[in-house]
């Protein structure tokens, strides 16, 4: 099995790791490349994605938002 690269989120990996910590704490992937959205990490219906972020963050958050690779994701709701 071939994996892409996690060059990006190894860049941010106490973001990451805040992320699965209080917005996904049910969901512990092993892996998430840089191609990876929140619906490669998450069985999470988009309602309740959309909730847990805005509530962590304090931002508000769209699909179209989710949909963009989980590190920038990340980055985004973290105001970097």
């Amino acid at each position: 099995m071939e994996f892409g690269p996690c060059v990006e989120m190894g860049k941010i990996q106490d973001l990451a790791q805040d992320f699965f910590e209080h917005v996904l704490h049910d969901e512990k992937p092993l892996f998430v490349s840089d191609e990876a959205t929140i619906w490669d990490v998450s069985t999470s219906e988009a309602a309740e994605l959309l909730i847990r972020l805005s509530q962590h963050y304090r931002k508000s958050v769209s699909i179209d938002d989710l949909k963009q690779p989980l590190w920038k994701l990340l980055r985004q709701m973290n105001g970097l």
